[in-house]
């Protein structure tokens, strides 16, 4: 792109990052339906092209490519011209310790290391730490076409044959030649009710992965009546992310169709390497952000709990659920794009609200997830590729609703720029009080799930549509899950069940609506009768 302007080589940049044919110099790339993680893509593809640092922040500050042209300009004089790109660090800094080979396997990422490590503090059921994924299907199935399409994906993604051992009280990654389990669940003519149906999917999700000894995956079939079939997805979260079941799907529908595509590997051929650990260009920088946004450490919200948190949250979880219709999702997609967001920042304004009229706290932390593949040139990688950041919020007294989307919309963007500091980096630097009961910074999870859906079905084919499906278990005490589906959105919050009642739970919910109805309220701006339309966000967010 060296013989283009900036600003038409942004133009292309653009495109790529929102999935469209083209767009213009003007083309405002939120209002075109860009969110926090495509912008993250967007700024990689730029500073990569340019070869300036830049930020999520950029993309928000300067939206258009006009506008983002000319603050890469104010960046570096080199900007305009072709700068040699950022080099980005290596996996290992030049003065790590050479790999020990009397030690099995290879060393894990750090936010994989953080993650098994919180596995190894957790008592009891490890179901938590399962990631379930319930797909519909579309086409008459070959059980054993789709057997063996699952297994070539093993092949490509090496997380699918990964297990994990310790060593010296550190998790090593070892691969094997496994394939995942694949059960078939020929329900013949039997008429189950959805009950019945979803009682059969809890007993498989109920059986927890044995990170040692693995498989970490494994899928049922189940064989409904005349075409109608589903497929269960399991994995363990060590080996997969929100975003790694939408690939899973997207991948094993092309392999089913065509084995030998160039998409999927088969059996023997060579396998690629997984992508290295993202780590910060300018780690003191990234430490010295988080210390301005997190010290002191954000107090405990007194949450309407039945007893003393001190026991780890999530061990017995259930759900209260609540649906978001297509209008007012359409509509809170409008304001977050307003704001330069998607609509996990007016969605995450809501939960901030609804906290902060529980408790009387205007000081809101939450937890959610990034995806960082965008950070590691992986966009297709199937594993664990998601850093864990907290998000302060102020939620004051009387704050516009627009003034809290767009305060969402900062704080959400700084987030995913300073992500690359693994969680528990961040925790040994800031050293904040630990109990058993909290993880440190924050109460509350909240995170977005992406309808999956891969699209019309080929001839002689299948299509898959679906998404996660709740725990029994968890990690966190509330969690604020929002899933879209073909009609909408449906709002789920987990709860663990020692610390709330099942009323408590509900009236959070319904309280969480009215914020959403008051957010669309206040103010009142008219929405379009139809956005233009625009490809589905299909990343992270499960797993901003």
């Amino acid at each position: 792109m060296a013989d283009l302007d900036p600003t038409r080589r942004l133009c292309t940049l653009f495109a790529e990052a929102l999935e469209l044919d083209h767009v213009t110099p003007d083309t405002d790339f939120f209002l075109a339906g860009g969110h926090s993680l495509s912008a993250l893509a967007l700024a990689v593809s730029a500073e990569k092209s340019f070869g300036v640092r830049v930020r999520v922040r950029d993309v928000f500050e300067a939206a258009t490519p006009e506008l983002l042209a000319a603050r890469l300009a104010e960046l570096s004089p080199d900007a305009a011209g072709t700068a040699a790109p950022v080099q980005r660090p290596a996996a290992a800094p030049p003065d790590a310790p050479m790999p020990d080979s009397s030690l099995p396997g290879t060393p894990v990422a750090d936010g994989t290391r953080w993650l098994w490590l919180e596995r190894q503090r957790a008592e009891g059921d490890f179901g938590a730490y399962t990631v379930p994924c319930l797909l519909h299907g579309e086409g008459l199935v070959d059980p054993d076409r789709l057997a063996a399409a699952l297994a070539a994906l093993a092949q490509r993604h090496p997380a699918l044959r990964t297990r994990f051992v310790e060593a010296r009280g550190e998790p090593r990654a070892v691969l094997t030649d496994d394939e995942p389990p694949f059960e078939v669940v020929d329900l013949g003519a039997r008429q189950l009710s959805e009950a019945r149906f979803d009682a059969l999917v809890d007993d498989r999700i109920a059986v927890p992965f044995d990170p040692a000894t693995g498989p970490l995956i494994r899928a049922t079939l189940f064989l409904r009546t005349g075409e109608r079939w589903s497929l269960l997805l399991l994995a363990d979260h060590l080996v997969c992310d929100g975003r790694s079941l939408e690939i899973l799907a997207r991948q094993l529908v092309t392999a089913y169709a065509d084995p030998s595509s160039s998409g999927v590997l088969r059996r023997g051929d060579a396998v690629p390497q997984g992508p290295s650990a993202v780590r910060p260009r300018d780690p003191e920088a990234a430490l010295a952000h988080w210390r301005g946004v997190l010290l002191p450490p954000p107090a405990p919200l007194p949450l309407p709990v039945r007893g003393p948190r001190t026991e780890p949250a999530g061990a017995t979880t259930a759900i209260a659920a609540q649906e978001i219709g297509p209008d007012v999702l359409r509509r809170l997609t409008h304001l977050g794009r307003q704001h330069h967001a998607g609509p996990f920042a007016p969605l995450t304004a809501a939960v901030a609200r609804t906290l902060a009229g529980l408790t009387g706290s205007t000081d809101i932390c939450l937890g959610t997830p990034v995806d960082h593949r965008a950070l590691l040139g992986a966009e297709d990688a199937v594993g664990f590729h998601v850093a864990t950041v907290p998000l302060r919020l102020d939620v004051r007294d009387g704050m516009s609703a627009a003034d809290l989307v767009r305060h969402v919309a900062r704080r959400t963007m700084d987030a995913v720029d300073h992500s690359e500091v693994a969680f528990d980096t961040l925790v040994a630097a800031l050293d904040p009080p630990r109990s058993p009961g909290r993880p440190p910074f924050f109460d509350v999870w909240v995170a977005l799930y992406p309808h999956i859906d891969t699209g019309p079905r080929p001839p002689d084919g299948i299509t898959l549509s679906g998404g996660p499906t709740p725990l029994r278990v968890g990690m966190f005490e509330l969690s604020f899950q929002f899933v879209e589906h073909a009609d909408g959105m449906r709002l789920v919050l987990q709860y663990d069940t020692r610390r709330y009642a099942p009323d408590t739970a509900e009236r959070m919910v319904q309280r969480l609506v009215d914020e959403v109805a008051r957010l669309l309220r206040d103010p009142a701006e008219p929405v379009p009768e139809a956005e233009p339309a625009q490809q589905t966000f299909s990343g992270f967010q499960f797993d901003a």
